[in-house]
């Protein structure tokens, strides 16, 4: 599980995720990073106690990290609203990318549908 520690009534730091390859896309990189920039991507969290939606598919960022490397990479970012963490306690926490699916070239198949992220761990926000 990824923790995630932020101060009740803070709003920093903003919450970032780098998207973990999975050797899918990996012949080809900029497939996934164009489907990327021609995506929504929203944000949700739940409270683990109660199980209320603290925030429902808030508009969320696709960022480009800044790093070492010639290669691009994109992360996925959640700036906090007051709202967000006004309470403290434990949430899950993920990302939603919805690929529009309008892209298109010539034998080149890019990613559709909807991706919940993080895929193979919970993201777990703690405010206190």
């Amino acid at each position: 599980m990824q923790e995630f520690f932020i101060n009740k009534g803070s709003l920093n730091p903003v919450l970032e995720m780098e998207l973990i390859k999975d050797g899918r896309y990996d012949f080809q990189k900029s497939l996934m990073n164009d489907a990327l920039q021609d995506s929504i991507v929203t944000f949700s969290m739940i409270d683990e106690e109660t199980g209320i939606l603290k925030v429902a598919n808030a508009p969320a960022n696709v960022v480009l990290a800044s790093g070492e490397g010639c290669e691009e990479k994109y992360i996925l970012q959640y700036p906090w609203t007051k709202r967000d963490v006004a309470r403290e306690g434990y949430y899950k926490a993920w990302f939603e990318i919805k690929f529009n699916g309008d892209l298109t070239s010539d034998g080149v198949e890019y990613p559709t549908g909807n991706l919940k992220v993080p895929i193979e761990e919970d993201l777990r926000v703690i405010i206190k």
